[in-house]
């Protein structure tokens, strides 16, 4: 099938964040006709830094957005720490893992912007546009399968209705999209019993007060800001009776993260008091989804496979995402009549992925606050971390694809 062709094909993505942009710029490359519904009058990203291991820096580039994201982003070469894990109480170190590959840590919002200046003309943007449903519309008269989705405009008490042939749900952890098919993905968001402190500090102010002495934080905007986050967990609840009351996001006083480490090294107090305005996040996760896809609808993201971010892989799994469903789509036998056989052939090969690092991601957490079977067994924990992360970093996304195209073939989708 043609660019020219794919162009009569439209795809509403629900969620204008990064992994909605992304797939927006690689649809669009192909020739679809690409509309994104963002709530808010403009885009934007909440949080601060992000990062992209090994495996999302290589996705990026199969994307053709490797260089513009190096050129922002602080990268570290193979070779280099991803991550150097110390005792919070005296400082020891515990474990050091290093990069299989380059990696690196950008500002959201900046990469955001490069994104956006990447955006293909042809994509059309519907800013102050909430979707508050989405349904697949089975032929009926003359008119083929489509997805119907209903918006409101915050000015206006009237809805309009939008017609489409795929719809992606890139709408977050709070996903209207999956709700919208609850019954079908078998959706369940949780709060974890973990908060978390984020802030951003002045790099070189905290070298100065803090000397040798590293902790779990990142830089971005090329080495001038470091952002930190500093968690806190409750364990005494089982998991199903851990409620978060009140906003999941609000502000705190420096204070208040003194408060939470008054027995950590003072060290660790000195970089705290650097944080400028902090931030207290209420950490929630998704249980792993049963199903991605109904009908002519998928999600992407965190919509689909939000985790804790102890793996540093939330973002790279949307990257990941994009990837394969982009080869997916601008398949030449990818048509308007068998959309739904190529998304599904999309989530069985990305869902047992990322629903693995879901509970990895969840895992890491245990280990890293000596909560995991390993205890505070310096030597284990060191051992395990040095293998621990192979499999998410190390991994080829065109095999996927592969795979994907031979689950069409098996089914008759196409030809062997």
């Amino acid at each position: 099938m043609s660019e020219s062709t794919k162009s009569g094909i439209t795809v509403a993505i629900i969620g204008g964040g990064i992994g909605g942009i992304c797939a927006a710029i690689a649809l669009g490359r192909s020739g679809y006709d690409v509309h994104i519904f963002e709530q808010a009058s403009k885009f934007s990203e909440i949080g601060a830094g992000v990062g992209f291991g090994a495996n999302a820096l290589h996705a990026l580039h199969l994307l053709g957005l490797g260089d513009d994201y190096e050129q922002i982003a602080d990268v570290s070469p193979a070779g280099d720490p991803w991550f150097s894990f110390l005792s919070g109480k005296d400082c020891e170190p515990i474990s050091e893992v290093l990069n299989p590959a380059p990696r690196g840590s950008v500002h959201r919002a900046r990469f955001l912007e490069c994104l956006l200046a990447r955006l293909p003309p042809t994509v059309s943007t519907h800013f102050s546009s909430r979707v508050i449903s989405v349904e697949n519309i089975s032929s009926r008269d003359d008119q083929a399968p489509h997805v119907r989705l209903t918006t409101v405009h915050p000015d206006s008490s009237n809805s309009i209705q939008f017609k489409a042939d795929i719809a992606l749900g890139c709408d977050g952890v709070k996903s209207m999209v999956r709700d919208s098919f609850q019954q079908e993905m078998g959706a369940c968001v949780r709060y974890t019993g973990t908060y978390a402190y984020r802030g951003l500090m002045n790099l070189e102010k905290a070298a100065s007060e803090a000397g040798d002495f590293h902790i779990v934080m990142f830089p971005i905007e090329h080495g001038k800001i470091l952002n930190i986050v500093a968690f806190v967990s409750d364990r005494t609840r089982p998991p199903e009776e851990r409620v978060w009351e009140g906003p999941w996001v609000k502000p705190v006083t420096r204070q208040e993260m003194f408060d939470d480490y008054a027995e950590w090294d003072p060290r660790v107090h000195a970089i705290l008091s650097l944080v400028d305005k902090p931030e207290k996040w209420a950490l929630h996760d998704l249980l792993p989804l049963e199903r991605w896809t109904v009908g002519r609808v998928t999600l992407l993201g965190d919509s689909a496979h939000a985790s804790l971010p102890h793996n540093g892989a939330g973002a790279g799994q949307a990257i990941e995402d994009v990837y394969v469903l982009s080869k997916l789509l601008g398949h030449p036998s990818c048509a308007a009549d068998n959309i739904p056989a190529f998304l599904q052939a999309y989530e069985h090969v990305r869902r047992p992925r990322a629903s693995r690092q879901q509970i990895h991601s969840r895992e890491s957490g245990d280990i890293y606050e000596f909560a995991s079977p390993m205890g505070d067994d310096y030597a284990k924990i060191d051992e395990h971390l040095q293998r621990r992360y192979d499999w998410l970093w190390n991994h080829d996304l065109d095999s996927d694809v592969e795979e994907a195209l031979t689950f069409l073939r098996d089914r008759g989708v196409l030809a062997k």
